[in-house]
Parts: C-alpha cells; structure tokens; sequence
C-alpha cells in the first residue's frame, strides 16, 4: 500500500489530478479506512477546487483521528477558500491546541486576520510564528503588507528585506523593497534593489520598467537610451516590459502605449479574483447615478482641477457619488471639504478591497463609473474596473492615455488630442468634447503674499525660463535644448520645481556637461497652490516638457498670463499643453520639432515686445475662451453621459461620441 500512496502522492504532486483521484479512489475502496489515505484523497478536493467534498472528507479524517493536527489545518484552509473566516479559526485553533508550535497553522491564522483587517491580531500572529521559526518568509511577508495598510513603510521595508533574507532569489521581495523605498522617495536604494533583483531575473515582469522609471525621475541618464531601446522591443512585442504610466513619459508612440497599457491591464486581470458577474439590467433611474473613483478627493491636482465641476453638475439630473480610497484626509483640508460636500453620497472604501467595492458600486446601483486615475499614483484602484463595478465604465483626466483594457467602456478626450495617427490606438470608444478635456475652475485663490524676485531667489534682472512639472518627464532630448536655449540668451535663468535631492543635483550635473553654469538652474519650493499662484507671476516663459506635457501647470500658468511653450507630437499625453492652448486661440505657441521649440523660445526672449502681445492676449483670452468656464464644461460632459446612457438603455453597443 506504501508504493500505491507514493505514486498517488507523486501524481498529486506533478498536478495529475484526474489520474491521482482515480487511483485514490480505487485505493480507498479496496484498502481498510484510514485518515492519512482520506486525507491524500481530500488534498485532490481541494486542487480540483471541489471544497465542499474536499471538507466532508477532512472531516471524516478527523473524526477517525481526534489528535490529526494536520487535518484540522487543512480544513481550515479549505473554509478559507469559501470565506467562512468563523469555521477556518475553530479548526485553526483545534491544530494549535493539539501541536502549540504548529507554525504554519498559526500563519494562516494571522492571514485571516490581515483578511478581517485585524492588523494588531494578525502582526502578533505573524511575530508567534517568527519566534518559532525565524526564516520562516511568508510570515515576514505577511508583516510587510500589514505595515504598508498600516503606512509603516520603514518598517514594511525592513520586513521585505527580511523576506529575501530568509528566501534568497526572491525578486518579488526585492521588487516590493524597491517600490515603498521609491514611495518614501529613497530612490538611490531602490534602484539599487531593483538592479539586484535585474541580477537574479533580467527578464522579470515589469522590472525593466521600473528601473527605467526611477532613473528617470532621479534624471539620472547614464545608459538610459540603451534602457529605453530594451524597454521599447519588450514592449513592442507584447512582453511585460513596464507599467503604462512610464511609457507615456519616454515614448511619443501611441502604439506602444496601447501594447504596454494591455499587457498590464491583462496582467491585472489575471492576477484578480474575478468572483463577479458582469450581467447588468438594463434599468431607467428619474436620475443617472455617477460614481467618481479617485483616491484624490484632497488637496491635490486633481482635486484642484474637479472641485467646481463636481459643485455644478445638475442635481435634477444626476446623482453624484464619490467612493474614496486615498490617504487620511488632513482636518483642515479645505478643498476636500468642498469636494465631499459637492457628492450626494461621500463613501470612503481606502480599507474595503476591490470586490467589496464593486459590490458596494452595484448594490447602489451606480450607472457610469468614472475612474479618474486609471493607472497613475500608487492608490490607483484599476481592479474594481476589471469586476465591472457598473454597467458603463470611463478613462476621465487622471491618465492621459488608453487603458487597453475591454473592461472601459470609454474615455473623455477633445478633438485636439485626436488625430488621424492616434485615434485608432485607443481601446475605448471617444466621448469626444468639444473645447479641452481639462475642467478648471473659473476662479482661484491666489494669495495676498506679495513675493519678490529675491524672495525666490531668482535675480531681478534676468530673463526667467520655468517648468514646474515633476521631473521625470524632463527627458534628456529637451533638457538640452533647454541648455541651447540658456546658451543662447546668456542673460536667463532655469527656475524648475523641486522634486527629489538626486534630480537636483544630477540636473546641475547635466548643465555643466553642455557647458551651462549650474547656478543658473534655480528650484522653486513646493508652496500651497494659492502661493504657487502668485509667485509665477515672476516667470517671463514657461518651457514645456515633451513627450509628457504640462497638464494642470499648464492651465495654472495661462492663468496667471504666463506664455507656455509646447511640442505637439503624436500621443495624448503629448498634446495636452496643445489642447488648452488651443482653446486659449493660443496656436502661435505649439510648435512641432525640437528646433522649432528652440527658436521660438529664444525670439521671445529677446523680443519683450512680443512677450508683452503674448501676455496681453492670454489676459484677453482667459475671458472669452471656455478653458475656464466650468460651466460650460460640465453641461458638456453632462451631455456625454447622457449619451452614453441612452445608448446603454437602447440595448447599443458603446460607440464614438463626438459632442
């Protein structure tokens, strides 16, 4: 019988499970009853994922052995798969009470508490099973999630080391290290753990990419357009070279967007539990519901850029959710305050997971879900899409580019993001509007402060070139014709934002090899956006970053009457600054080449009278364009939907909507 359980054994083992069942089976009917044997035959269960047999027969192995810990454990895993978290304790605890140092019964005991979000339960469960067994990785691992839920991010850092400390190889555990260390912007260890997990498996999902997207927002570009290159043929041939966000930063090619934004979407799909059916009724509300999906209902960009259009959607027409699952609002966040006031129902969903929202979504009875984020920021929620939370989903301004996923049903775009290269690399249906995508408020708060050129560190009589977009998408290709522009007009400085200590002096690096004095690259403080406001009234040209375009600093600055210069290429993310200028009647400023971006930066530099016609028309602009008339803008959306909906409602497939 010993040979017969071994080969059964090694089917189970090699996943031959059909052939492992049948010889168990016959095993069972020809040999006396024993519990190791029903076991054996339960394990097949589970793998065939037939729990509920896999369950009657751990139970019966149990009952013949009373004192069977391992049983207990199993059984317990198996109520695990069904979410009877209540049952999977009991005959967790039926082990440990029969084998105290049983570790691994203990481990799956603080899974369910991480499950429940017990974070205090589940760390002491995972530290009982550390003080038993101290190289024992998935209870690090375990601790490394908790402490990132829980914000702890040094201490989810050193749980992550600790995980490829006791597991050597593991590059999912150096991965994870790398990317909290690039949260908490430690960007020189993460790169060095991506580069260490590069060593084990240069060809590890997604890696490339990430190494390339830390480089670049350290501006640190040695090797980096043989990076790129790699980057480029992984991507071209749908492999997984990296997430979509980075792609849009170092390619004006909507063709890799598309391949890099469906590798990741499928990727994500496989890697979710889809428990959800997707079948919808079709219904007819008095009002459409739309839910707003962001983890950005703050002080933030996006925040600054939604408020007032949420404030003026038309309530006799639609209701308005926001499902929040962002960072811990601050008290005296004064634009969330205005923004949750704004929604018929505020719910925040930061500690619900995907499938519980989803069922939150579709018990509301949520029409249209807006996903503002889509896979930009580390908070992006991209799985409650793939469950279909609603019946129609949308891309709407967090990510300029495609989805590639099946599972959108739409994205909100304007004719100047539109054109005959790009249109076709969308894997959304257009909801096409007919001025910018962009909403902005009609009027912000500026402060009162009064700041002066000394203030800010910038010399009162020189020339002041600015970009204040982050600096990963300052590329190398326009950072020198950044240096050209400075060489050119000898009298001008750079004022750039602050980002990150190794962009900053990697930039001043830079300068130096195109010969530039470093003292000339100046770096704003990050100020309130009120503040912000006021002190760019310093800046005489705004220099555009390319392939990534300015977006909100962009509107910020025509605000303010301040001239942006732009490159339109062939992408969304390319011809954003293109869009607003155009519905600012501001064409005379995008320009299609890097040397024509550099003659017209230094003919407006040395011509004041120019500049002074520029500003002036901006001022005359701002008044009688829409880029800041929300009103507008929501009606205009508000149209959108309702197409859309009705759409929907006649039993239609999505199509093109052009407003």
């Amino acid at each position: 019988m010993n040979k017969e359980v071994s080969e059964i054994i090694n089917l189970l083992k090699l996943k031959k499970l059909t052939l492992a069942e049948k010889k168990c089976l016959k095993l069972m009917k020809n040999a006396k009853e024993n519990f190791e044997i029903i076991n054996i035959y339960a394990l097949i269960q589970f793998q065939l994922k037939n729990y509920d047999q896999a369950i009657t027969e751990w139970k019966k192995a149990t009952t013949l052995n009373p004192k069977y810990f391992y049983g207990f454990n199993n059984l317990g895993n198996a109520f695990l798969y069904k979410n009877n978290f209540k049952l999977a304790l009991e005959n967790y605890n039926k082990a440990i009470e029969l084998k105290p140092n049983y570790f691994e019964a203990i481990y799956n005991k603080a899974n369910i508490y991480l499950k429940l979000k017990n974070f205090t339960n589940a760390i002491e469960h995972y530290d009982k099973v550390l003080s038993i067994k101290q190289d024992y990785a998935p209870a690090h691992q375990g601790k490394a999630i908790v402490n990132k839920k829980l914000l702890k991010f040094d201490e989810a850092i050193y749980n992550w080391q600790k995980v490829f400390e006791s597991d050597p190889g593991n590059t999912n555990a150096l991965v994870q290290k790398g990317d909290l260390l690039f949260d908490v912007n430690r960007l020189d260890e993460a790169l060095k753990a991506y580069y260490e997990a590069f060593k084990i498996d240069p060809d590890k999902s997604f890696l490339l990419g990430s190494i390339v997207h830390t480089k670049t927002k350290m501006c640190d570009w040695d090797n980096i357009e043989k990076d790129i290159s790699s980057l480029q043929k992984k991507i071209l041939n749908n492999l997984k070279g990296s997430s979509p966000y980075t792609t849009l930063t170092i390619y004006d090619d909507p063709k890799i967007h598309l391949n890099a934004a469906k590798v990741w979407s499928e990727e994500h799909l496989k890697n979710e539990d889809q428990k959800i059916a997707k079948n919808f009724r079709i219904k007819k509300n008095k009002k459409i519901k739309i839910g707003y999906y962001s983890a950005d209902f703050r002080t933030h960009a996006m925040g600054h850029l939604l408020v007032r259009m949420f404030e003026l959607h038309d309530k006799e027409k639609f209701e308005i959710y926001g499902f929040y699952f962002g960072p811990i609002i601050k008290k005296d966040d004064d634009l969330s305050k205005r923004i949750v006031k704004s929604f018929d129902e505020f719910i925040d969903v930061t500690n619900k997971n995907d499938i519980e929202v989803t069922e939150l979504s579709r018990s509301m009875e949520i029409d249209i879900a807006i996903d503002l984020m889509c896979f930009t920021g580390t908070h992006n929620r991209f799985g409650i899409f793939t469950k279909k939370c609603a019946p129609i989903q949308v891309n709407f301004l967090g990510y300029p580019g495609t989805s590639g996923s099946s599972y959108i049903d739409y994205i909100v775009v304007d004719k100047n993001l539109i054109s005959d290269s790009n249109k076709n690399f969308f894997s959304e249906n257009l909801i096409c509007l007919p001025n910018s995508y962009q909403p902005n408020e009609e009027n912000k708060k500026i402060s009162d402060q009064v700041f002066s050129r000394e203030d800010l560190n910038l010399p009162n009589s020189k020339f002041v070139f600015a970009c204040f977009n982050s600096h990963q998408k300052i590329t190398p290709q326009i950072f020198e014709v950044w240096m050209k522009i400075l060489k050119n007009k000898n009298d001008s400085v750079l004022w750039l934002l602050e980002d990150n200590f190794f962009s900053q002096n990697n930039l001043k690096k830079e300068a130096e090899k195109h010969n530039v004095d470093p003292q000339r690259i100046i770096f704003a403080k990050n100020l309130p956006l009120d503040k912000h406001l006021s002190r760019i009234r310093h800046t005489d040209l705004f220099l555009d970053t390319f392939p990534y375009n300015a977006h909100t600093t962009c509107s910020d600055a025509l605000r303010e009457c301040l001239p942006v210069l732009t490159m339109r290429g062939a992408s969304f993310a390319s011809r954003v600054a293109s869009s607003l200028l155009t519905t600012m009647n501001l064409k005379e400023l995008i320009t299609s080449n890097y040397d024509e971006y550099e003659k017209l930066a230094i003919k407006i530099s040395n011509e004041p009278e120019y500049l002074k016609r520029l500003k002036e028309k901006i001022n005359n602009s701002k008044d009688k364009s829409k880029l800041f008339k929300t009103e507008i803008f929501t009606k205009n959306l508000e149209s959108g939907y309702q197409k859309i909906f009705d759409n929907y409602i006649e039993g239609n497939k999505p199509k093109n909507f052009d407003l």
